[in-house]
């Protein structure tokens, strides 16, 4: 038993890698799951999600795993991400909606919204799956959009329908009838929406 614990007794690893990790025959500590980056296990790793920058590594290849996603700095004391403006989430994989939608609505991934709210030509009766289009491209569960609640629009739900004129929706270069949904342009626009 004494011979067995010999190694053990003897390994000589740097600050016994502070107790996240196992010292190896050749004095080199072996990290537990969470710390790494330093040769005495003494720094925490940080929630890795898919690189919003990143280097291609073949054709439309990208967007490897990256700590924090590569929008964010890594804390090695608490081992937590601490994301950039813009960015949220444990690794900031997700974009952040603009003022949180001003609690007039909600922050949607891509993926979701097209799942919730697009033109479904997958239907059931043609065969589909009837849940709407499927975006599938890297970004699908990390770009985010508001989708406003009812009488609420603009990119982050602030501006209420009471905001809106007649006047905005002929682009500013008319007045609309909301009645008959036309516009009636000023001397010099014209079309649809002047």
């Amino acid at each position: 038993i004494l011979l067995a614990l010999l190694p053990v007794a003897l390994a000589q690893c740097p600050n016994m890698c502070s107790g996240h990790g196992d010292c190896g025959a050749e004095n080199v500590c072996s990290c537990f799951d969470g710390f790494d980056y330093a040769p005495d296990c003494s720094l925490r790793t940080c929630s890795k999600g898919i690189a919003w920058a990143d280097k291609a590594y073949a054709v439309d290849l990208a967007h490897s795993m990256a700590e924090c996603s590569n929008a964010g700095l890594c804390n090695r004391d608490t081992g937590k991400c601490e994301c950039f403006d813009g960015y949220t989430g444990l690794a900031c994989q997700r974009s952040a909606c603009p003022n949180d939608c001003n609690a007039n609505g909600m922050c949607l991934t891509l993926s979701r919204l097209g799942q919730l709210y697009g033109v479904d030509y997958d239907h059931p009766s043609v065969g589909g799956d009837g849940v709407g289009p499927s975006y599938g491209n890297w970004d699908k569960d990390s770009v985010t959009s508001c989708f406003c609640d009812p009488g609420f629009s603009g990119p982050d739900c602030s501006r209420s329908a009471d905001d809106v004129t007649e006047y905005e929706y002929c682009g500013r270069r008319g007045q609309c009838d909301f009645t008959s949904g036309t516009c009636y342009c000023i001397d010099g626009y014209e079309g649809s929406t002047c």
